[in-house]
């Protein structure tokens, strides 16, 4: 026993003691969250629009850890937009490894207003993951699919469990790969589909 447990410290003292170089976030993952800095994506329901800037965007890059820290890398991307100010909802999209996985939480926050400040009421929280063996968990993978007239490929389809309970406002989300959310259906009955800018 006395030398598994010297040999599981030795490992611990050669991992830890030395210097390792951390990936970027993977660009096949980036795809599933592409938006850029100050880019601007518009939704439209009949003639209701609704608009997002994304004015706070991360991606890890390559680095370096050193001795003091943790041997594991970590991968994580964000972006998140500004409220958008006439339906008051706020589009906030990240992404993080986990061991065998990359787990996507997509969240559309609901502001009401109170004087001159927004002020969160409420949240529609849709969850997948990617893993390594390219499984999906959480949403359901299509080729193809036609949302309206248009035609859109490599979607993922992810719905609100809290539909049942009459709690969630947006209840499923369509994210295509390489442009991100492409519709989004509101239990109002109104489905806010991407305009092309």
């Amino acid at each position: 026993m006395d030398r598994l447990l010297l040999a599981a410290l030795a490992l611990s003292l050669v991992c830890c003691n030395r210097q390792t170089d951390c990936p970027s976030f993977p660009e096949e993952y980036r795809e599933w969250l592409p938006y850029n800095q100050n880019e601007q994506v518009e939704f439209k329901a009949g003639s209701a629009r609704q608009t997002f800037l994304f004015n706070d965007v991360f991606i890890t890059r390559q680095y370096t850890i050193g001795n003091t820290e943790a041997c594991n890398c970590e991968a994580f991307a964000h972006a998140n937009s500004a409220v958008d100010s006439v339906g008051n909802i706020q589009l906030l999209c990240s992404a993080e490894k986990q061991k065998n996985r990359y787990k996507f939480v997509f969240e559309f926050q609901h502001y009401g207003t109170h004087s001159s400040y927004y002020v969160p009421l409420a949240l529609d929280r849709f969850i997948f993951s990617i893993r390594n063996d390219g499984n999906y968990e959480g949403a359901s993978f299509h080729n193809s699919i036609m949302i309206g007239d248009q035609q859109f490929d490599n979607v993922l389809v992810v719905e609100n469990d809290t539909l049942a309970f009459n709690k969630a406002d947006i209840y499923r989300i369509y994210i295509e790969k390489g442009r991100g959310v492409v519709r989004y259906d509101r239990r109002s009955g109104k489905n806010y589909t991407l305009i092309d800018l």
